[in-house]
Parts: C-alpha cells; structure tokens; sequence
C-alpha cells in the first residue's frame, strides 16, 4: 500500500470521543499501523528513493561497467568494461613481450604472430595437371582450371536452389580421432553477384561418416580475397579427412564465378598462414624476417613490431656443416646405435672363424632373424609381409572390392615395410584370368594398377629389397 500522510488535530473537548477521533485528534491502532506499514516500505526500497546521484557520495568519475571475461581482456577490444588486477597483470605479460612473423621488411607481407604449420594437404599450388579425379575434384556443375595466383578457378553454372558446386580434395589424408585440425582459404569472388551460402567442410570417413562444416558465408562480387577458416575435432571412428569448399545455390540457375587459394588442412586450432606440405616446402617459403616488440598494447600490427630479417644462408650454412661433419659430432657409441665396436668385431672374426689371413670368413649356423606382419590396405585387400634383413616377400590375400585404376588404398604400411623408392609388386586373382601390379611407395602409400572396377580374391607373392 502507498503512505498517506497523515493530518494530526487539535483535540477538542467540547466534542465527543467518536467526534474527536473523526477529525483526526485520537491516536487509533489504524492509524499507527499505517505509520508502521509505510516507514518499514520505505527501509526495503532498494531502487534509490532519495535519488541519490553518484556525484553526492564520491563517485561522479566512476563508470558503471562490468568486469571483463578473460576472452574480452584478450581482445583488448571493449571500453565499458573493467578488468581484476590478476587479469590485468595475465594480459600485460602476454602482450608486452611478443613475436611476430612476416615476409617483408615492414612485417606487413603475410604479418603473422604464430609460426606457420605446414600443410597436411599436397599440390596446393595449383597446375592443371593437379585438377583430376585424383587430387582436385569438381562437384556437380562446376568447372574448374588454375587460377590467377596458383588457386583454383570455379565456374559455377547453378542449379536448383540447395544444390552444389565448388571442389573436393580427394586424395585421402590420415587423421587421429580427438585431434583438432583447421582447414582455411582466401576466396575472391570475381561473378556479377553476392555468393550467399559458401561453406568450408570436412568429410570424414572410417568406420563411421561425419561431415561437420561452417556454412552461410557471404562473399561479395568485389573481386577481394575474404579468409575463412574451420576449425574441428576427428570424431570417433575417423580416420580419414577430405576438405571441401562448396558453393550453394540460393537462386535457381544463378551463375558464380570465383578463385580460392591458399587452401591448407592444418593441426591445432589456429588457422595460421598459407604453407606447403612438408614434401614440398623450401626454404623461399618460410617467414624472411621476424619482428620484436616490448610495446603493452592488445592486437598488435606490423607498425608495432621491431623487423630483423632471418639469416637464411647463415642459418643454411651452419645446419650443412654440422651435417656433413663425418667426425661423429655427437660422440655416437656403437652400442647406441646397436652395433659392434671394432675391437668386438676383431673378437668376432677371430682365426675360429677365418679360413687364412686373407679376411675370407666361415660362417656357421648363421642366423637372420624374421618378422612378419599381415596389413589390411583397404578394399578387401590384405598384404601378408616376411622380412629378413633386408629383403622382403609379400603374399596377397583377402576379397578385393571394386576400386579404380590408378587409386591409392586407405591404408599405408608401417615404416618397417617402406622402400627407399617404389616398388612394384605383381599378382593375380586366383581365378587366373586377370593379373595385376601394385605400387609400393616409400611413404608405405599403396596404388592400385590393376584394371578398375576389377573384383576377386588377390593371390601370389612378390619380393623386394627395402633398400
């Protein structure tokens, strides 16, 4: 209820008590708990009934902001809000000392504040012979050819709304459940509309299929490269990843026209500047100079670093020299390496075991010890793996599935089993009619030259020497 205020009367004598009590003179229970009522309202009012201003109690150059969560600290980014001394005193030592990368003396060619990762994906620099059904795929009504910087050029003829163009990579690259990897690109949109639905995704495949993406990217036609990036975790039963970059139409029969490049599939969570794998990187492609800066500032720029170009030639020197130090630099031990020292040797290659001192030996009861292992490559197809030494047999077995000529397998063979170059191994199926060869590569890859679509149950044994 809201107070009244109430009127206090002179009491009147020559008038009755009810009279008296009437025109306010008596004080009654009514009367004084409403006196009561309204003061114990008035002592719960939180809402500042007294408007009192933050000036009259000391605080007229105190903002009313919140405190910072440690992402917002990091961003350096807000103006309405306040940070603890302990975040304070994180994110200056965070920021005061700090590196960064870059391709050009003034840091501003490819600035980058973390130390690029190599590329899981190969042939990112784009030829045309790169554009097949084996590395770079097109999707529905797309073509594709080299664009203007190695990229890849993609004419989109359109379609129904929801259906796909863009590209596939399609050589299979292993990953391990639970690891987060990152794809990224630059795309630039060269048609004569907005591309509204572009998405970057990830295919994976194993004993079970997930294809997780980021969609509803806008790209406008302004002829710009735009980044985007993804970042995911291998889900279980993973063990293969395929990036994809596809391109949904959202107008019946809408023609795009754009290039990506720079396309990389990376580990971690950060989409770090544009590298190639490790087969194929060189030296001209590492960061040329690295920058310094001791500045207490958030977001930091290629104006704020201290730019010194990185001794390649120096650094290359060093690196050859101590490589082709024959003198065993490191004080390598025989028995760390699991060989023997030339004075067991000379005990070794005693008289007991040579026929004259013409070093000729006499070897008895030598023994060579054997391993063997048996490796499902995929489709059905097994190798059955005997080593000795150096050499090596292997057997084919299992039911192969339908796969096409010039296709790598799923699985690579441990390193146990890997040539130093490629190796050709031939068989045939047990129904005799149809032989075949595989490529053994060094990296333990497998490829399939038999005829494709070809089915049955591989036999026969073949044999190499691992180096």
């Amino acid at each position: 209820m809201s107070y009244e205020k109430q009127t206090w009367n002179k009491y009147d004598d020559l008038k009755t008590e009810e009279e008296n009590i009437v025109n306010g003179a008596v004080v009654t229970d009514n009367r004084m708990n409403h006196i009561e009522e309204g003061i114990y309202s008035h002592t719960i009012d939180i809402s500042n009934p007294h408007k009192v201003t933050a000036a009259q109690v000391g605080l007229g150059n105190v903002q009313n902001f919140g405190l910072a969560t440690e992402d917002e600290a990091k961003q350096g980014i807000s103006n309405a809000k306040y940070m603890t001394p302990s975040l304070t005193q994180a994110v200056l030592s965070a920021n005061i000392n700090s590196i960064a990368y870059a391709n050009s003396a003034d840091g501003t060619d490819r600035f980058t504040t973390v130390y690029p990762n190599l590329n899981l994906l190969n042939n990112t620099k784009i030829i045309q012979g790169n554009i097949n059904s084996k590395i770079w795929a097109s999707a529905a009504a797309s073509s594709l050819s080299v664009g203007s910087n190695n990229g890849i050029k993609v004419i989109n003829n359109g379609g129904a709304i929801g259906s796909m163009g863009g590209f596939s990579y399609i050589k299979p690259t292993n990953v391990n459940v639970g690891d987060t990897i990152t794809v990224s690109c630059c795309i630039k949109n060269t048609g004569t509309v907005d591309i509204k639905n572009f998405s970057l995704s990830i295919a994976f495949y194993g004993t079970s299929k997930s294809y997780p993406a980021k969609g509803n990217l806008v790209i406008p036609n302004d002829g710009k490269p735009y980044f985007f990036s993804f970042t995911t975790i291998v889900p279980s039963g993973a063990d293969t990843a395929y990036p994809r970059w596809f391109d949904t139409a959202t107008a019946v029969n809408e023609k795009h026209i754009f290039e990506v490049e720079g396309m990389k599939l990376e580990q971690g969570s950060t989409a770090t500047t544009y590298m190639q794998s490790a087969s194929e990187v060189t030296t001209a492609d590492w960061p040329k100079f690295v920058g310094f800066s001791n500045t207490v500032k958030t977001n930091k720029s290629a104006s704020d670093y201290t730019w010194f170009p990185v001794k390649d030639s120096e650094l290359t020197n060093k690196v050859e020299s101590h490589i082709n130090n024959k003198a065993n630099p490191h004080a390598v031990t025989a028995s760390q390496v699991g060989a023997y020292s030339k004075q067991e040797i000379d005990t070794k290659l005693s008289k007991a075991v040579m026929a004259d001192d013409s070093g000729k030996v006499i070897l008895k009861d030598f023994e060579v010890t054997t391993i063997s292992e048996t490796v499902n490559i995929g489709n059905g197809m097994s190798l059955n793996f005997q080593r000795k030494g150096e050499f090596v047999l292997v057997r084919f077995s299992g039911s192969l599935t339908a796969i096409d000529r010039g296709t790598y397998f799923s699985s690579a063979v441990p390193d146990q089993w890997r040539p130093d170059g490629i190796k050709e191994l031939i068989g045939h199926f047990a129904s005799g009619a149809l032989a075949f060869h595989v490529d053994l590569e060094t990296d333990g890859r497998v490829k399939w030259w038999g005829a494709s679509g070809a089915t049955g149950a591989p036999r026969g044994t073949a044999m190499y020497f691992l180096k």
